[in-house]
């Protein structure tokens, strides 16, 4: 099968969710023999093209960027040039400019298109910008494309709302290598408490209010530690807010890891937390769970069934709620390590990369055959 991806951000120009969702993912079909390309944007002077992992990468330098969104005229050109000369297009994420233009080359009749869903709204744009898009754009697209993957029910009922066919939307958990992510023997010192946020520095994140927060936590608990992972736009405002506070004993930030690097993180870590306003599955909290350490993240609907059992879960926007939690599980170790083995559990059994990738290629069978 001839497969094209098409995704703003790849693994490892940029370290991000879906950018290593969409590495994984033309791997794992690549060693079950698949032709996968993968168009992509350029960033860091990476090769024009490559072959990584059995899959071939083609890139598109940017020339400029609004709300998070690169765009780039020679990645529109090559797609309309080649929209049939694959027998699948796979896009991800409706927010990107590259998934408009998949669209648009649909309509001028190109191979299948299916997007995955990786969040309806974005964590870098404006609430009312989001709301914009979401009943203009974001619908015209999930009507276009033939077919739409989503990570939970609760998002393909989102999706549904927006008057989408729900027999064209598939769920299709979001996987994790759990080879890789696993728990580690050697673990942190008894007297370490080390909370980890791994992210981009953007306002739905919430990493203000994670800071707020912690500033509580070091009053009940001097011994605290906080490391930050992540680059972004809004870095320089939460290193203030780190200072002002003054916590820059504290607090570590590190700019970059391997996405190889990170089950060490987690393993050196008492607990993990995200705080975001929006999201979509982050693969944060399932590689945290899937090296058995427990999570705390805000109660959006369709990660609180994930996180049940493996961590807390709190309201957004709410700095005392965010520090009650992380002081709970840092004080209280019996609870800890039964939050974090629950969670490695449910990775193993619900979350399998192996199993993600097989029912994407059934998909892919599926759609290409009803289009025919």
């Amino acid at each position: 099968m001839k497969i094209l991806r098409v995704v703003s951000d790849l693994y490892p120009a940029v370290v991000g969710g879906i950018g290593i969702h969409a590495h994984q993912m033309s791997t794992g079909q690549a060693k079950l023999g698949q032709d996968v390309t993968v168009f992509t944007l350029n960033y860091n002077n990476y090769p024009k093209n490559e072959s990584v992992n059995g899959y071939t990468i083609i890139r598109f330098p940017s020339y400029f960027t609004l709300c998070g969104n690169s765009y780039a005229p020679g990645l529109v050109m090559e797609i309309l040039k080649r929209k049939k000369t694959f027998d699948i297009i796979h896009a991800h994420s409706h927010l990107f400019f590259s998934t408009n233009i998949c669209v648009f080359a649909r309509l001028l009749h190109s191979a299948p298109l299916i997007i995955t869903n990786h969040g309806l709204i974005s964590a870098s744009t404006p609430a009312w910008l989001n709301t914009l898009y979401k009943y203009t754009f974001s619908t015209a697209t999930f009507h276009i494309a033939d077919h739409i993957i989503c990570y939970t029910e609760v998002e393909k009922e989102k999706i549904e709302k927006l008057g989408i066919d729900p027999r064209k939307i598939s769920v299709i958990h979001n996987g994790v290598d759990t080879n890789l992510f696993a728990p580690i023997a050697a673990k942190k010192p008894n007297a370490r408490k080390q909370i980890v946020w791994v992210g981009r520095y953007v306002p739905g994140k919430g990493v203000d209010y994670l800071i707020e927060a912690f500033f509580r936590v070091q009053e009940k608990i001097p011994s605290a530690r906080l490391v930050l992972v992540g680059d972004g736009p809004g870095k320089a405002v939460i290193e203030a807010k780190i200072k002002k506070l003054h916590l820059q004993s504290s607090v570590t930030l590190i700019d970059y890891l391997n996405n190889a690097e990170l089950p060490h993180i987690y393993n050196q870590s008492d607990v993990v937390v995200l705080p975001s306003l929006m999201e979509g599955v982050p693969r944060t909290l399932l590689e945290a769970m899937a090296c058995g350490i427990p999570v705390i993240t805000t109660d959006l609907p369709h990660l609180q069934d994930i996180v049940d059992g493996a961590g807390l879960v709190v309201s957004p926007k709410d700095p005392q709620a965010l520090a009650d939690a992380m002081i709970t599980i840092l004080k209280d170790s019996t609870l800890a390590d039964a939050m974090g083995y629950y969670g490695r559990e449910k990775i193993k059994q619900g979350h399998s990369w192996e199993d993600t990738v097989k029912k994407t290629l059934k998909l892919y069978e599926t759609v290409i055959e009803h289009s025919r």
